[in-house]
């Protein structure tokens, strides 16, 4: 007859009770707010701007109360809006309001193309990965903010947005 554990036993089973229990009891929550489609194009000077960021933020800004949406622009200035429910994946869109927004892209310094300050920043992870510090003259600098404040600021920004229920909410931000 083989050895018992009774201690691992019972773990084993509470470990398949919590299998059980912990989906059934996720559903019992609040329930999340609605969120409705927003998507959009960012101009700078008239041309497309990839890679910036996009953020809606209203009321206290409480992210677990989906208070901010946040997307990313592609190649042709393009983004799509996501509302996160505190840790919880959000729904497409964002709530219903009024918001402020932020428009933000970081870039090198001036006199520092994209190519050159990628070159910098993997001379700078070949270093660090080898266990040495970085010497100082060696980091690269930080980047920049594209965007002048009354865009990239929160507090400061200009830009407001009101995301209705009826739609369509395509904001087109022209940047100057």
């Amino acid at each position: 007859m083989g050895r018992r554990y009774p201690l691992a036993t019972a773990f084993s089973l509470l470990g398949l009770a919590c299998l059980v229990v912990l989906p059934c009891l996720s559903g019992c929550g609040p329930s999340l707010p609605a969120t409705k489609p927003v998507t959009g194009t960012v101009l700078y000077h008239g041309k497309p701007v990839e890679g910036a960021t996009v953020l809606f933020m209203r009321g206290s800004r409480n992210i677990a109360e989906g208070e901010m949406a946040l997307g990313k622009t592609d190649a042709n200035g393009r983004f799509e809006l996501t509302t996160h429910f505190g840790s919880q994946t959000g729904g497409k869109g964002a709530v219903v309001g009024q918001y402020e927004v932020t428009i933000s892209k970081k870039v090198p310094p001036p006199g520092i193309s994209e190519a050159k300050y990628q070159a910098m920043v993997e001379a700078a992870n070949r270093i660090a990965e080898t266990g040495a510090g970085v010497p100082p003259h060696l980091l690269p600098p930080e980047l920049v903010e594209m965007f002048p404040p009354q865009y990239s600021m929160v507090g400061k920004t200009t830009l407001k947005r009101e995301v209705t229920a009826a739609g369509p909410n395509d904001f087109e931000f022209k940047l100057e």
